[in-house]
């Protein structure tokens, strides 16, 4: 390969992979089935609990410690180990959808949790996602994330607040975000809070989706049938 031949490769090369890191946006996730999605989990990292972990009453009583140490793995395990009650394809309406969640367990097992407990409920912008997503590692692999991350959780209030995330994996740029309140409901820690995103995986897959391709879903692309 002579030296003009192989710059125009490298050249159409490079070009070729930036529109591949580049190209994914919100509509992608409706309407381009090119695009894989891949469940990452849910990120405890930025979560506060309203008011004190040790008065949620539950018997033996739970420590800032235990949701490090048990729960956020044992929350974020349900997607594996109950796939069909907790299944995140059927609340994108597709047929397969990747699960990846090593990354976030990773973050989860070395977050502080020391100030988790506050008075009040925080608000989280699109702007302080945007900075969440932006500071996880690199992911080699292309295409769209998606992670819920937990706002709050509040035992006296009974409710969960959580953004649903999906982002270029690449880019880390946040493509598609929404707050949404979940209603926790069950029999011990895990359960109980476990219901709270059960519910707004619920709610997705029944309601908000469609909402959401009707917003943000443009047109299909109709590909040419093969001439074989």
């Amino acid at each position: 390969m002579n030296i003009l031949k192989k710059s125009a490769f490298y050249t159409i090369l490079f070009l070729s992979t930036t529109v591949s890191v580049q190209a994914q946006k919100v509509e992608d996730i409706f309407s381009n089935t090119d695009y894989t999605v891949t469940w990452m989990g849910i990120d405890y990292s930025h979560a506060k609990v309203v008011g004190s972990v040790i008065q949620w009453g539950f018997n033996p009583p739970v420590t800032k410690n235990d949701l490090k140490d048990r729960y956020f793995a044992a929350w974020n395990y349900l997607f594996l180990d109950e796939a069909d009650k907790y299944n995140i394809a059927e609340m994108l309406h597709r047929k397969y959808v990747n699960t990846d969640i090593s990354m976030i367990k990773k973050i989860n097992d070395n977050t502080s949790v020391d100030s988790i407990e506050v008075k009040i409920t925080p608000y989280y912008s699109l702007q302080d996602i945007q900075s969440f997503v932006s500071a996880y590692p690199a992911i080699e692999k292309p295409g769209i994330g998606l992670v819920f991350i937990t706002e709050s959780m509040n035992k006296t209030a009974q409710e969960a607040f959580y953004h649903v995330v999906f982002f270029n994996t690449q880019t880390k740029e946040v493509l598609l975000h929404e707050r949404m309140r979940g209603t926790p409901g069950g029999s011990g820690v895990r359960n109980y809070w476990a219901g709270s995103y059960y519910k707004i995986i619920e709610t997705i897959e029944s309601t908000t989706y469609s909402k959401w391709k009707a917003k943000f879903g443009g047109k299909a692309v109709n590909k040419p049938a093969p001439t074989w």
